[in-house]
C-alpha cells in the first residue's frame, strides 16, 4: 500500500514524464499529391487530340485539348539531383498499360517472389542464386526518350523529387492522360512555373 510519502515522491516524476510527452514534436503529415480531372471535357475530347505541359518549377502537369483548355492537372514528381528530368519538346514514343524498368528493380526468389535484394541497381556481382530480376512497375507508361525517360504512375510526396529522370504521377489522373494520349502526342517539359492550378487545393 503506497504511503503519502511514496505518493509525494512519485508526483514530480509523473509531472516530468507528462512534460516530456507534451514536448515531443508531431510527425509532419504526408503531403498527398493533388489532382483534378474535368470529366466532361475529357469525354468530349478525341484521343490523340491533346498535349501535355509539365512544369519542373511547380512540379505540376497539365493535359490540354486543342483549344488549350485544361482537361487534367496534377502534382508530379520529377528526377532527383543527378538524375534530373530533361527539359524540351518531346513526343510520346511508346504507350503501355504496364512497363517494368530495365534499370531499376529487385532480385526476387523465383519460387515465391520474396525480395532478396531490394535495390538491384546497387548490387555488386552476379545475381543471387535462385532469384530473378523484377523491374519496378511503371503503370500507364508514356515513353518520351529512347534512354528510358517517361511519364508514369509512381508513389511520391508532394513537393519532393523522387525519380531517376521520369515524371511520376498519381494513378487516377495519369490513367486519364494515358487514355487520351497516343504515340506522337507532344509533351513540353520546362522550368517555368505553371500559374496556380485552378482546381487544386492550396
Amino acid at each position: 500500500m503506497p504511503t503519502k510519502l511514496h505518493l509525494c515522491l512519485l508526483l514530480p516524476v509523473c509531472l516530468a514524464a507528462c512534460q516530456l510527452v507534451k514536448k515531443q514534436p508531431a510527425a509532419p503529415a504526408f503531403r498527398h499529391p493533388r489532382w483534378h480531372i474535368d470529366e466532361e471535357r475529357c469525354a468530349a475530347t478525341k484521343p490523340g487530340k491533346v498535349r501535355m505541359d509539365i512544369s519542373l518549377a511547380s512540379q505540376t502537369a497539365q493535359l490540354l485539348d486543342e483549344n488549350a483548355c485544361v482537361l487534367v492537372e496534377m502534382d508530379v514528381s520529377p528526377g532527383l539531383p543527378g538524375h534530373e528530368t530533361p527539359t524540351g519538346d518531346f513526343v510520346v514514343k511508346e504507350k503501355l498499360p504496364l512497363k517494368r524498368s530495365d534499370l531499376y528493380g529487385q532480385y526476387v526468389r523465383t519460387d515465391g517472389g520474396e525480395v532478396v535484394v531490394a535495390r538491384a541497381w546497387e548490387h555488386q556481382g552476379p545475381k543471387p542464386a535462385g532469384t530473378k530480376y523484377l523491374g519496378i512497375a511503371m503503370p500507364f507508361w508514356l515513353r518520351l526518350t529512347d534512354d528510358g525517360v517517361g511519364v508514369h504512375v509512381g508513389g511520391f510526396e508532394r513537393g519532393c523529387c523522387t525519380s531517376h529522370g521520369c515524371v511520376r504521377c498519381p494513378e487516377a489522373p495519369q490513367q486519364k492522360c494515358w487514355e487520351l494520349c497516343r504515340p506522337g502526342v507532344h509533351v513540353h517539359i520546362h522550368k517555368a512555373a505553371h500559374a496556380a492550378p485552378s482546381k487544386l487545393d492550396p
